[in-house]
């Protein structure tokens, strides 16, 4: 396939046509459909935080057969996929590490399809296509002197791909949970360990004597009014917690105007109908995305309710394979959610530098798998615990 191939590099969403470039994008890589890069890009989220699109495109007989989205970067805020301290290496050593490229999706810490391709191709195809797509991003690097090649959140399969490119493999991992054929909630409790059963019981009794009425939303039940009380909620817990939102107003108000088919939000209210807080979430067939939190007040256990509890309720209702709950966060671990490994993969132009990384990445590796094996030894799921 490869002489019929043009690879080109464009730098807006906005030049693609959606439906073009969404038959491209699997199921469980929603974060990746037009609707939401564009909206990134006309809200002006990802120009505020520099994210600047570098879109490596390959098209056949005039056919989009391939994508590989990726940013030019001045800082690594975002990424969640931490390389600070490489920066802080480069720097000392008096080697830039910014510019640089990140292939992922912009404050997006979800595993997913970092290369788009046509379903169709068979395995040897989408090999050949990712290191064109790769040559091309790499020959962009080069010419705008970054660093680096970041790939992140990438799926198993897609480390393989970028490794004969000659870049370097990472490990980390997050809490997912899996519906294990699941009939109700109680189903699932009683996989877990008798203490974790009593704890999850207790807390969700609390939240139930506290008089707030919870509502699960979506389609054409979320109306504009839940744009405004989202980015507040949203607004509120940056301030609190992080100190900087990459969101805006617009970008919420965007989805709800061109993405609300993906969303699901949960929001609790007082008993005199005012909004206390929520989660706003994104779904497509079987995979369910709690993407971000937020509430006016302190409610105990109204966090674990709206971003944990309630999802898993509509996954097994709706019998959705899986929840992600996004980064960090060992309370999911105790509530049911598994540890699974994430993957990313590192291109270090600077020969030196690659050198140091990759035998740092080597150590690391082997220490996560360590971690994953022994989060899982100690999960309150009976049969990971048992081994």
């Amino acid at each position: 396939m490869e002489p019929n191939i043009k690879i080109e590099i464009s730098h807006s969403f906005l030049d693609w046509d959606k439906d073009e470039w969404n038959r491209l994008v699997p199921a469980d890589s929603l974060f990746q459909e037009h609707e939401f890069l564009v909206g990134l890009e006309v809200t002006g989220c990802i120009a505020k935080s520099d994210w600047v699109p570098v879109i490596v495109t390959a098209k056949k007989e005039n056919t989009l057969v391939g994508i590989l989205p990726a940013y030019l970067r001045k800082d690594s805020y975002g990424e969640y996929i931490f390389d600070f301290q490489w920066a802080n290496a480069f720097h000392r050593a008096g080697i830039p590490y910014y510019p640089k490229l990140t292939v992922a999706v912009p404050f997006t810490p979800v595993t997913g399809s970092r290369f788009l391709l046509d379903p169709s191709l068979d395995s040897g195809d989408k090999q050949v296509l990712c290191e064109l797509l790769l040559i091309k991003l790499k020959e962009f690097g080069k010419q705008e002197n970054v660093s680096s090649v970041h790939i992140l959140f990438c799926k198993e399969e897609e480390q393989g791909f970028s490794e004969p490119a000659g870049f370097a493999p990472r490990l980390s991992h997050q809490y997912h949970w899996f519906n294990r054929g699941f009939q109700s909630f109680e189903d699932f409790l009683a996989t877990l360990v008798k203490e974790r059963r009593k704890s999850i019981r207790s807390e969700r009794k609390k939240i139930g004597e506290t008089g707030l009425k919870i509502q699960t939303l979506t389609g054409d039940l979320i109306e504009s009014k839940h744009a405004s009380i989202f980015y507040e909620f949203y607004k509120d817990t940056h301030s609190k917690k992080w100190g900087q939102a990459y969101l805006n107003r617009r970008f919420f108000e965007q989805m709800v105007e061109t993405f609300k088919h993906r969303l699901l939000l949960v929001i609790a209210f007082h008993p005199n109908g005012d909004p206390i807080g929520g989660s706003w979430n994104f779904f497509r067939d079987g995979y369910l995305f709690g993407r971000y939190w937020g509430a006016t007040e302190y409610v105990p256990n109204l966090h674990f309710e709206c971003c944990y509890y309630r999802l898993i309720d509509y996954a097994i209702e709706h019998k959705m394979e899986r929840v992600e709950a996004g980064a960090q966060g060992e309370h999911k671990f105790l509530r049911g959610y598994e540890t699974v490994p994430m993957y990313s993969s590192h291109y270090i132009y600077h020969e030196q530098g690659r050198d140091a990384i990759t035998s740092y990445l080597e150590k690391e590796i082997q220490m996560e798998r360590e971690n994953i094996a022994a989060y899982n030894s100690h999960s309150p799921i009976k049969s990971l615990r048992e081994g």
